[in-house]
């Protein structure tokens, strides 16, 4: 078990336990940290029920995944499209004057797919950016050419997508757009960030050979609960 710290290097982690009330203080300190509910599926689950998948998602989101030539890209949007209609059931989708989608009267949300994964990312109140990202060693020149000068000292290949998808997040969690992403920093992976004197609190973590961060406006922690789906009803 590992965590990346502000430098973007891998450390162990040690908890000193000083007292037993010190201990329940923790406890219950995490117990009520705010919570970001993460909903992870994988491509091979929707090309196994495409059928099924095809006729119960919203008829806009099927006419847009089936747009898509490559197999890859259609069955990623129809993950993303079953998440949606799954987890945000009658729901009126709505986009900002910059193209962020949201819910007129609902939780705030974000969807990120890469490789063979749909993610849906919701909070009951707080602005919500998501991003996952394949690991692979053919997108690191892309990665390093929006890196600051400390940045680009880290050679770790996970933490560079760490910082990749940490940008990524921000950016979706403002809804202005990826021209943005060489305007902000990708550290810390774990912490806050300012943008225009506003905080926003970021958490990033490892899933399956993937990186995945999550922003949300506010400068209080939270806990990411990962719910992988594992049947399509």
């Amino acid at each position: 078990m590992y965590y990346i710290d502000a430098n973007g290097e891998k450390k162990r982690p040690y908890i000193i336990h000083r007292t037993s009330m010190g201990c329940y203080e923790r406890t219950l300190a995490w117990l009520i940290m705010d919570e970001v509910t993460i909903y992870i599926l994988h491509t091979s689950l929707v090309k196994k029920s495409i059928s099924f998948v095809s006729s119960y998602v919203d008829p806009k989101r099927k006419e847009k995944a089936e747009r898509y030539l490559q197999e890859k890209d259609r069955l990623l949007s129809f993950g993303a499209a079953y998440l949606l209609k799954k987890y945000l059931p009658n729901e009126e989708i709505k986009e900002s004057n910059t193209g962020k989608p949201f819910l007129v009267n609902g939780p705030s949300f974000n969807i990120s797919h890469s490789g063979e994964y749909a993610v849906l990312a919701i909070h009951p109140k707080r602005d919500v950016g998501v991003d996952n990202e394949r690991i692979v060693e053919n997108k690191i020149d892309g990665i390093r050419f929006i890196l600051n000068d400390d940045e680009k000292k880290i050679t770790d290949l996970s933490t560079l997508f760490l910082i990749w998808s940490n940008r990524e997040s921000l950016v979706k969690c403002l809804g202005t757009g990826i021209r943005d992403i060489k305007k902000i920093s990708g550290l810390p992976l774990e912490g806050i960030r300012m943008v225009d004197n506003v905080r926003y609190y970021t958490k990033s973590l490892i899933y399956d050979n993937y990186s995945l961060s999550v922003t949300l406006k506010g400068k209080e922690p939270f806990n990411i609960i990962v719910n992988k789906i594992d049947n399509l009803e």
